[in-house]
């Protein structure tokens, strides 16, 4: 048996203020601010898949400003948020230390799969101290394909000579963990951060987790 966890809105979330880190951003671009959190967090969804941390900003930016009908200057603003950023400054989300404690207890292997990059990630990981609690981690590598592309969950998979059926994956994102993990056909918890609603074509996960204190339940 074995469980692979997503990293960012699963099991950590930034310190720093969102809200804040898109006025510093904005600001230093020099451009009236159009989106929110909320906004940005929606246009994750729907973008395709990025080559980089910046990449992936820019990307969500563009969709905001779109959807806005403004003009995006979505480099100059991605860079500015980009290095705004402290990826020290995180903490677990609620719960999430917890059910990670409970999936090693059971003796399941456990793996990490993220679509961050590695320098960003492991950072990220030093800070929780929890760097070595995966026999695997899988990151971002573009040129072969992100979440939800099979190969980081193959190559997870494949690291831990673990069978799909027999894999419960733990994501916050319908398109990129749930739709990925559901192809490959492994069991899916969803983890929605903020609203759980579920649009009718949306991938559907087995189950949804309000707070990852109930994941301890399931294994």
């Amino acid at each position: 048996m074995t469980v692979l966890f997503d990293l960012d809105g699963t099991l950590c979330v930034r310190d720093q203020s969102f809200d804040a880190l898109l006025d510093e951003a904005f600001g230093s671009a020099g451009v009236a601010r159009y989106c929110d959190p909320a906004d940005l967090a929606s246009a994750a969804e729907v973008i395709d898949p990025a080559e980089s941390d910046v990449d992936f900003h820019r990307r969500c930016l563009r969709v905001a400003a779109e959807r806005a009908g403004v003009e995006a200057h979505a480099d100059s603003i991605a860079r500015a948020y980009d290095a705004a950023l402290d990826h020290t400054a995180v903490s677990f989300r609620d719960g999430a230390a917890d059910a990670l404690r409970a999936a090693i207890d059971s003796e399941r292997r456990v793996g990490l799969v993220t679509n961050g990059a590695r320098g960003t990630q492991r950072t990220k990981l030093d800070a929780l101290g929890i760097a070595d609690r995966f026999e695997t981690h899988v990151y971002a590598d573009p040129e072969m394909g992100v979440k939800p592309d099979p190969y980081p969950f193959e190559r997870a998979l494949d690291g831990l000579e673990a069978d799909p059926a027999a894999t419960t994956y733990v994501g916050d994102s319908l398109r990129a963990d749930v739709a990925g993990a559901n192809a490959l056909g492994m069991e899916t918890v969803w983890t929605p951060v903020g609203d759980s609603t579920r649009d009718p074509d949306d991938p559907e996960p087995d189950h949804t987790l309000a707070s990852l204190s109930e994941l301890p339940g399931l294994l």
